[in-house]
């Protein structure tokens, strides 16, 4: 991979975990337990893993029948989660998709409601999967770090903006990775 490549491939992942965000912050108060302050981006980190793995098992199986516009599909899937993830950007903006959990199987729900966007790009892993098998563990290691950052922060109408504000530019920087993918070899 070249420098380029390795960039844009850490902005990649970036931008798809940053659903996190909106689901994760203000989970923990400051009261609660150092285990449930790690436990919670422990859940998020790896639920998108293990949705990654469950969307490139899902793809590899029906791969073969698309493989000769699987670059064309790559850039429509890329195009689908840009778009989602600016609907969900103004949804937050709107107050309309904030979430308040305090059990394990709420973060799990949360958890994985928030890595769709893992699952829909891993089903063409096997077309475009940047980093190869360490996707999984990359992509974990950065929800766990969003979920860790932001999980603090009370939840307040002044976070809105600021959690809106981070799904819209994932979404931008998404809509630039695609057409990077389709127009250019920098992913190559």
């Amino acid at each position: 991979m070249t420098t380029s490549a390795i960039i844009i491939s850490v902005i990649y992942v970036i931008c798809l975990t940053s659903s996190v965000v909106s689901r994760s912050v203000g989970m923990v108060s400051t009261d609660d337990k150092p285990s449930q302050k790690l436990l919670v981006p422990l859940i998020f980190g790896a639920t998108q893993a293990v949705m990654a793995f469950l969307g490139n098992l899902v793809g590899g199986l029906i791969s073969h029948l698309f493989s000769y516009i699987a670059e064309y599909l790559v850039f429509a899937m890329m195009l689908v989660v840009t778009v989602k993830m600016f609907v969900d950007s103004m949804r937050v903006l709107k107050g309309k998709m904030m979430y308040t959990a305090r059990k394990e199987m709420d973060f799990l729900l949360l958890a994985v409601m928030a890595s769709v966007n893992t699952f829909l790009m891993a089903l063409f892993g096997t077309t475009f999967m940047p980093f190869g098998k360490w996707f999984y563990a990359i992509v974990a290691l950065a929800a766990f770090l969003w979920v860790f950052i932001v999980e603090k922060f009370p939840f307040n109408p002044k976070m809105l903006k600021k959690v809106s504000f981070v799904e819209f530019a994932a979404s931008a920087f998404m809509l630039i990775i695609a057409i990077l993918y389709m127009f250019t070899d920098l992913l190559a």
